[in-house]
């Protein structure tokens, strides 16, 4: 931390020698870290102080502070149990999350076969659907009558059990995340230079060493980025333990939900809420700083370009992968689709997407369904705007000015993820009744929104933008280019396919969001994932299922159009280079 503040201040000091920046720089510097700092300190720092200092008070509304009840649930046995039950079903959940990520990137980077477009548009929206929706698919897919049983049991004569387990919880997440470390390895698969595995290949190596020696250290950082963040948020959950689990198992998250919103024991909540923070960005600071130790390849000169995904031998194990990947992905999101079209009294209906589209009032969900369609999509787009140009310009400034890797502060950028979600929601809760009460009610839900998005942002973004070969933008320099001249025509195109996805991981997050909106949503701000959640609290299945797939339809519309408009991009990245 001392080593990272020292740092910063050595480049905003003017005369420090070959790694400063000049007076101009400096300010500009300041100036783009601006949004950022802004965005994570009234919208996230500070509420989330508020929270978590009921922790450190001796009693409730008590003006002095104590050590006390940390030390007491650091002692407390069940506690511990929590904390290593929790750390270790994370730990497999991101494990098999790197296990299906790696190769679906593979798929999405190095192959094309029919339907590519559509498969790489669609495979984020499984880590945007509200656990709600997730646990629902699970249920049809996994349960003892569901769709997976009866195929065992048609097939072998046996069922097993799946639900209220270990492993269900560890299947979902991966269900989740596993997509997440797909895009983050396509991502750095993508930018490696295909040169440098066809020069080890015509020096003899074999595919076994090229992969090893070449191939896994330049794909390393995009696997170790989307590991990071998988176990973060695994780290963090608490909808899907809490559906899928059942009462054998329990996470600190459930735990901070049952003691703050259950048993009103606001103090111990807010202390474990801080031990969950601590712990999560300690093992962040620790992956980040292994991260930057990777070796840093430059973007390959050339695009790759896929192989066709032919019927050869070699390729089988491929087909049986994208089949087993289809099926593990699409069953539960299909077992969702039929639900909304299956009419109680039998056959197919479409009156459940009649309901949802409909402009009158809904007691249930405090406002129209076709209002709830209309907030999620303004919040998404406002939303994903606000993260990315946060992100981005926090992302350029320490890529660019900065120039290297500095743990402490990437982990700061990260901390919105790594804090319990029930907890900042309600320090944003006090903080909107308090401090920020003059932040209008239109803008404080995108707000939330951007601040949990901006981590993906910096994520996705600061790869892409490292891979720009740095020789370019000096050569553009010394041609008698502007610093803003070198940027939009050298950096930018080079680096819009990962501003693309930054975009749609953005609005698929807000658009997907559900705790802080639960609690901080009035009425007519109600989105999609509420009306979900509300939905079936009513116990009306078919409008939550319907609700569900037009959310799937929105966030897979997105990803394909970003996927569309940077395959664009890179065509004409080809065609440039080609001339």
């Amino acid at each position: 931390m001392v080593h990272d503040t020292r740092h910063i201040a050595s480049i905003m000091k003017p005369g420090a020698g070959g790694s400063t920046v000049g007076r101009r720089n400096r300010w500009l510097a300041l100036l783009l870290l601006l949004p950022a700092a802004v965005l994570l300190l009234f919208f996230f720092y500070l509420p989330v102080a508020t929270a978590l200092l009921e922790g450190f008070r001796e009693a409730p509304g008590s003006a002095s502070l104590s050590l006390r009840r940390f030390v007491s649930l650091l002692a407390d046995p069940y506690i511990l149990s929590l904390l290593r039950f929790t750390a270790w079903q994370a730990f497999l959940s991101a494990a098999l999350s790197v296990v299906i990520g790696i190769p679906l990137g593979y798929l999405l980077a190095n192959r094309s076969f029919p339907g590519k477009s559509i498969v790489t548009s669609l495979v984020m929206v499984p880590f945007v659907m509200p656990a709600i929706t997730v646990a629902l698919g699970f249920l049809v897919m996994y349960g003892t009558n569901g769709w997976f049983n009866e195929g065992l049991a048609s097939l072998f004569g046996f069922k097993v059990r799946v639900l209220n387990t270990l492993w269900a919880i560890v299947v979902a997440h991966a269900f989740y995340n596993g997509p997440l470390v797909a895009r983050m390895t396509q991502g750095a698969w993508e930018r490696l230079d295909p040169a440098l595995e066809e020069s080890a290949r015509t020096l003899g190596a074999r595919p076994l060493a090229v992969w090893r020696d070449v191939t896994l250290p330049a794909i390393a950082p995009g696997v170790v980025s989307g590991a990071v963040l998988a176990f973060i948020y695994c780290f963090m959950s608490f909808p899907i333990v809490l559906s899928l689990g059942g009462a054998r198992f329990s996470t600190l998250e459930v735990e901070i939900f049952t003691l703050m919103r259950v048993l009103l024991d606001y103090e111990t909540a807010a202390a474990l809420a801080a031990v969950q923070a601590v712990v999560s960005l300690l093992f962040a600071y620790v992956f980040l700083r292994l991260e930057g130790r990777a070796p840093s390849l430059f973007a390959s000169a050339r695009a790759r370009r896929p192989r066709p995904l032919g019927g050869k031998a070699r390729d089988g194990w491929l087909w049986v992968c994208l089949a087993v990947l289809l099926v593990f992905f699409g069953g539960p999101m299909l077992s969702i689709v039929v639900d909304s079209v299956r009419d109680p009294a039998g056959g197919v209906s479409l009156r459940a997407y009649e309901r949802i589209v409909s402009e009158g009032h809904d007691f249930h969900l405090g406002a129209s369904p076709l209002r709830t369609i209309q907030n999620s999509l303004r919040y998404g787009a406002i939303a994903a705007a606000i993260a990315l140009f946060a992100g981005a310009c926090f992302v350029y400034t320490t890529v660019r000015f900065v120039r290297r890797r500095l743990p402490f502060l990437e982990t700061l950028s990260l901390a919105p993820i790594a804090v319990s979600s029930v907890a900042l929601a309600y320090g944003l809760s006090v903080a909107f009744r308090g401090p920020l009460s003059l932040v209008p009610q239109d803008v404080r839900i995108p707000l939330v929104h951007g601040v949990l998005a901006f981590p993906f942002v910096v994520r996705a973004f600061r790869p892409v933008l490292e891979g720009v070969d740095a020789r370019l933008i000096e050569a553009a320099r010394t041609l008698g280019a502007g610093r803003w001249r070198a940027f939009v025509d050298v950096e930018l195109p080079m680096a819009a396919t990962g501003l693309l996805v930054a975009f749609a991981l953005c609005f698929g997050l807000s658009v997907s969001e559900t705790t802080a909106t639960l609690m901080l949503a009035r009425p007519e701000q109600v989105t999609m994932p509420v009306s979900v959640y509300r939905f079936l609290a009513a116990r009306d299945f078919s409008a939550a299922s319907a609700m569900a797939v037009l959310l799937m339809a929105v966030t897979g519309g997105v990803f394909l159009l970003a996927e569309l408009l940077a395959a664009w991009v890179r065509r004409r990245q080809g065609g440039k280079t080609d001339a």
